[in-house]
């Protein structure tokens, strides 16, 4: 049996196959945009083996990478330096380029990492460990660690303080109105702290370290340090001698 298009059906059709496939291009592109990004995960390595991928090596270097928002990792041997960074997935190669070092990217699923290099195949698994004790805010809800200072990103600015002493005493010179942090930056500064009497271009400190106490010691005017008690559900709080600083990124 055979089936006639009359000269109407088929302009609706090549109609209709014309506005589907620049839909299944886009998905196609969409996906593939998708791909080159791995999205925010702790990984473990579980195996190691040579490059034949039968001879198991004994693991005596455990590595960790910690895949970040906006294409950054961290990555570490048990013992070993902490490399942090940008990323670059090449999907017509095949590769993972953390900058320090290449792998070909052999397996990808959402419970499974294969990486191999010249010397050998590693296989990762999801690391859900807790890799640093939580900080407990007497009298409040527990903070996870804050582990990073790209964790702090952002503008932030004070809309609450509390301290030991009357809030009124505080000096307007000192007492922090806004913290802009950058991150690693070419001027090796990872941000500004502003007190209520800075212009918004002159701020008085600098944020020079953070160091893995999760303390952030900026110079400037005076050498100050700030304890970092908390960063999570958009808000950051600091510790200075008493006095607690509540900030927010306002839009």
């Amino acid at each position: 049996m055979s089936i006639i298009f009359s000269d109407r059906s088929m302009k609706y059709l090549l109609a209709l196959l014309l506005f589907l496939l620049p839909l299944a291009g886009h998905s196609t592109d969409k996906h593939k945009e998708k791909a080159k990004h791995i999205p925010v995960s702790r990984w473990k390595e579980v195996k190691s083996l040579k490059l034949d991928s039968v001879t198991v090596v004994p693991l005596t270097d455990t590595m960790f990478i910690a895949f970040r928002a906006h294409d950054s990792f961290a990555y570490h041997g048990m013992n070993g330096y902490l490399y942090r960074g940008l990323y670059i997935i090449d999907l017509d190669a095949g590769t993972l380029d953390f900058g320090y070092s290449k792998y070909k990217l052999l397996n990808r699923k959402p419970d499974l990492l294969v990486l191999a290099d010249d010397l050998g195949i590693y296989q990762f698994s999801i690391d859900s460990s807790d890799t640093v004790a939580k900080i407990v805010l007497p009298g409040k809800d527990s903070a996870y660690p804050v582990t990073d200072i790209d964790q702090m990103i952002g503008h932030w600015t004070v809309y609450k303080r509390t301290a030991d002493g009357p809030v009124s005493n505080a000096d307007y010179s000192e007492t922090i109105k806004a913290v802009y942090i950058t991150g690693q930056g070419t001027e090796n500064k990872l941000g500004y702290v502003y007190c209520s009497a800075d212009a918004d271009d002159e701020p008085s400190w600098y944020i020079k370290v953070y160091t893995v106490d999760q303390v952030l010691d900026c110079d400037g005017k005076s050498n100050r340090s700030f304890r970092v008690l908390r960063c999570q559900k958009g808000e950051l709080i600091l510790e200075e001698k008493g006095m607690k600083y509540y900030l927010k990124q306002f839009k």
